[in-house]
């Protein structure tokens, strides 16, 4: 196998890794939550529990500059990393399981924080590790392996789960979870290391936080407006989230069954979504990134509304997937373009910091700004619950326009504008 060859497919490997931990808590975790009896507004409130990926920059510079004693002397710097998260993360998996089956919430949520805390550890490392394990020239390709990597992870926690849990107790589905993580750990091992020799330098706590903390952010605000690219990076995805956060809820409660979501929405709503990436990469290739963004969001915007045809019709298998591939399409859409976007904006000297502030920005929405969701669809009904989350994707439009108002003036905002 030839290096390149062998480092996409490690690439691939890790996206798988990075996937399947995010779809257990916010996804599969909401369906056990559902069957143990539990309402609306609880199951909403979740999301918080995804909190660690919004806060991620702050974590960012000590992984980046730290050593793990022992260890990281024995497989190198990012390895290192790489494999303790994963093994924490099969850790609390377990126990996850275990917190379910009992119906515990506060262990619920207790041990649902702890694997989103290091599932965001594991994602910063393995960003920084495919920035530099793969060549400039083929970092688009890498980009293309890790994001079907992640939605096969999130395909194997989703509707893998979801199979199995018809068959099995939720503390062995959860256990089989967690395996595989400690498989990916223990291939992480024969993977190549991108700093043999880390030896990271010495510096007082001032020096360490003004070169790893203060100066990239420092140099993101030279953007025009960076303010505004902050506020929409928020926003982006706030209408879209806001519906998604208890998609499953609703479609379990009007009919659906475990293993017709997992053939649907899971496994015909990855094949669209990895369609969805497709285009939209096409589309940042011949328009540029400012008009795919307009694309996107007025897509994902829309989208919203299939929700509310179902939601009026009720149970019919056919009508489902029309609305998955609408859902999903548009959703893979936005995913590759909002991608293309943040990564526009990061100065190379400084990508793993900026993309972490961007990228924990982007899951603000997921986790805190959606989980009222429970109790607006508790107050509302369903299909009102649909056109609502549809309206909320107006605000980032509005500062979508803000931003792109003056393009010509605006270089720094999209280098393919």
């Amino acid at each position: 196998m030839k290096k390149s060859t062998k480092n996409l497919a490690v690439i691939f490997f890790l996206g798988i890794s990075s996937g399947l931990p995010i779809a257990l808590i916010l996804s599969t975790l909401k369906a056990l939550l559902l069957e143990k009896g539990f309402d609306l507004k609880t199951i909403g409130f979740f999301s918080l529990v995804s909190l660690p990926y919004t806060f991620k920059f702050l974590f960012a510079p000590i992984i980046d500059s730290c050593r793990i004693p022992f260890f990281t002397k024995i497989v190198g710097q990012r390895k290192s990393w790489i494999i303790l998260s994963q093994l924490i993360l099969a850790i609390f998996i377990s126990f996850l399981g275990i917190a379910g089956i009992l119906a515990n919430i506060s262990l619920i949520a207790v041990f649902a924080f702890l694997v989103a805390f290091a599932s965001a550890n594991q994602d910063i490392v393995i960003d920084g590790y495919r920035i530099e394990l793969i060549e400039k020239e083929n970092q688009g390709i890498a980009a293309s392996s890790y994001v079907y990597g992640y939605r096969i992870g999130m395909l194997i926690s989703g509707a893998g789960a979801l199979i199995l849990a018809e068959l099995l107790s939720w503390d062995i589905v959860y256990f089989i979870m967690a395996s595989f993580m400690i498989l990916f750990s223990a291939f992480v091992f024969f993977a190549d290391e991108t700093r043999k020799n880390f030896q990271p330098k010495h510096h007082d706590f001032i020096s360490w936080f003004k070169n790893f903390v203060i100066e990239p952010f420092a140099d993101f605000t030279h953007h025009s407006r960076w303010y505004v690219i902050l506020a929409f990076v928020i926003l982006f995805k706030l209408g879209d989230a806001f519906a998604g956060n208890l998609t499953l809820p609703f479609l379990l409660e009007i009919g659906f069954s475990k293993i017709e979501l997992a053939k649907i929405l899971k496994t015909f709503g990855l094949f669209a979504t990895l369609f969805g990436v497709f285009v939209g990469g096409l589309l940042v290739k011949k328009t540029g990134i400012i008009k795919s963004l307009w694309i996107a969001a007025i897509a994902q915007m829309l989208s919203n509304l299939a929700f509310a045809y179902l939601a009026q019709i009720g149970y019919d298998v056919e009508s489902l997937y029309f609305v998955i591939f609408v859902e999903n399409l548009s959703g893979g859409i936005g995913d590759a373009v909002f991608v293309a976007y943040l990564s526009s904006l990061c100065s190379i000297a400084f990508s793993a910091t900026q993309y972490a502030l961007l990228t924990s920005c982007a899951t603000f929405a997921r986790s805190l700004l959606v989980s009222s969701a429970g109790v607006f669809a508790q107050a509302l009904g369903w299909y009102e619950f649909f056109i609502f989350s549809t309206f909320l994707a107006v605000p980032s439009l509005i500062f979508l326009f803000w931003l792109t108002a003056k393009t010509k003036s605006q270089k720094r905002l999209s280098p393919n504008a």
